[in-house]
C-alpha cells in the first residue's frame, strides 16, 4: 500500500493490476469523494469516502480483499 500522498483530483493509479479512480462527488448536495475499482473494463467495487486519502485506502483494502 502507498504511503500517504497528496492526490490531484481526478485520480488514476493501477495497483495489484487493477485501475483506482477516484473524483470528487458528482453529487452537489454530499460531500465527499467518489472511488471504483476495476480491471479489464469491468467495475469491481466502488465507495464514498469524506477525504480523499480515505478513499484511496478504501480502494486499496477492497483490491487487497479481491486478490487475498
Amino acid at each position: 500500500m502507498s504511503k500517504l500522498k497528496k492526490l490531484n483530483l481526478p485520480y488514476e493509479e493501477t495497483y495489484l493490476g487493477f485501475d483506482i479512480y477516484i473524483e470528487t462527488n458528482p453529487d452537489e448536495y454530499r460531500e465527499g469523494f467518489c472511488w471504483s475499482i476495476s480491471r479489464n473494463d469491468e467495475e469491481h467495487d466502488y465507495g464514498l469516502d469524506f477525504e480523499a486519502q480515505q478513499a484511496l485506502e478504501a480502494a486499496y483494502k477492497a483490491i487487497e480483499k479481491l486478490t487475498s
